[in-house]
C-alpha cells in the first residue's frame, strides 16, 4: 500500500455518507425502541415480553459495509478518477478501504455480542438478542477468532457487492445477475443443487474449523474483488 491508497481509502471513507445514515436511522430506530421499552419497565410495563428475539443494533454496522460497496464503484469511482488518480490507484485504495469498513463492523459486533447483548439477553426483561457471532457460531471459538471470522466473510460481501455493481451497465454484469437469480431459484428447490448451495454457506459461514472458515473466505473474497479489475480497467468514467 502507498500514500496514494491510502488517501483514497479516506476519500472512500468520507463519501459513503449514504451508508453511515441508513445504518445509523436503523439502529436508532431500534435503540429508541428499547429505550421507550427500558424505561416502560422501569414502571412496571414490558412491552416487549421476556420471549421476545430482537436482532443486536451492532448488526446494522454490516450495512455500512455493504452499502460502501455499492456507492464506492458506482459515485466514488468517477469522482476519484477525475481528482487525477490511477485506476490502479482506486482498486488498491478501495481495497484498503473494505479491509478497514470490515474490520471496523467486526469490532463493533464483537464488543457488543460480550459487553451489551449477552448481559441484556442475560437479564431477560426485553428477552433475547441475536448477534452474528451467537447466529453463525463463532462465539464457541472466542471474541478474537470470531473476530476474524467476521471480517473474512465481510471482505467476501464487499468484494462480491463490488465487484457485481461494477459491471452492472455491460452485458457481462446483467448475465451474473440473471446466473445469480437462476441458482437461487434452481437450486434451492432440487435437493442435489440445494446440497451444493448449503455446503457453500456451511463453508464461508458456519464451518465448525474457523481456520477453514477463514481461509476459505479470504481467498473467496480476492478472487471476488481481482474481477473487477479487468471492469474497472475499462470501464468510462
Amino acid at each position: 500500500m502507498t500514500n496514494t491508497d491510502v488517501s483514497i481509502a479516506k476519500l472512500n471513507w468520507r463519501n459513503i455518507k449514504v451508508a453511515y445514515l441508513v445504518a445509523g436511522i436503523c439502529a436508532g430506530a431500534m435503540a429508541l425502541q428499547l429505550i421507550v421499552a427500558g424505561i416502560l419497565l422501569a414502571y412496571g410495563i414490558n412491552i416487549i415480553g421476556d420471549d421476545n428475539f430482537s436482532i443486536s443494533l451492532a448488526w446494522y454496522t454490516w450495512l455500512v459495509v455493504a452499502i460502501a460497496a455499492i456507492v464506492i464503484p458506482l459515485g466514488n469511482f468517477p469522482r476519484i478518477i477525475n481528482l487525477g488518480a490511477t485506476r490502479r490507484d482506486f482498486f488498491w485504495g478501495s481495497a484498503l478501504t473494505y479491509a478497514v469498513l470490515a474490520g471496523a463492523a467486526s469490532a463493533v459486533v464483537t464488543v457488543f455480542t460480550y459487553a451489551v447483548d449477552h448481559p441484556l439477553t442475560r437479564w431477560g426483561s426485553l428477552g433475547s438478542f441475536g448477534t452474528a457471532p451467537d447466529v453463525f457460531g463463532w462465539v464457541s471459538n472466542g471474541p478474537v477468532v470470531a473476530f476474524f471470522q467476521q471480517w473474512a466473510f465481510l471482505l467476501v460481501l464487499a468484494g462480491f457487492v463490488h465487484t457485481l455493481v461494477a459491471a452492472q451497465n455491460k452485458w457481462y454484469g446483467w448475465l451474473a445477475d440473471v446466473v445469480i437469480i437462476a441458482i437461487i431459484s434452481v437450486f434451492t428447490p432440487i435437493a442435489p443443487l440445494r446440497h451444493g448451495e448449503a455446503w457453500f454457506f456451511n463453508l464461508i459461514l458456519f464451518h465448525p474449523s474457523p481456520w477453514l472458515q477463514i481461509g476459505s473466505c479470504l481467498v473467496l473474497a480476492a478472487a471476488f474483488y481481482a474481477l473487477s479489475w479487468p471492469i474497472l480497467a475499462r470501464r468510462a468514467v
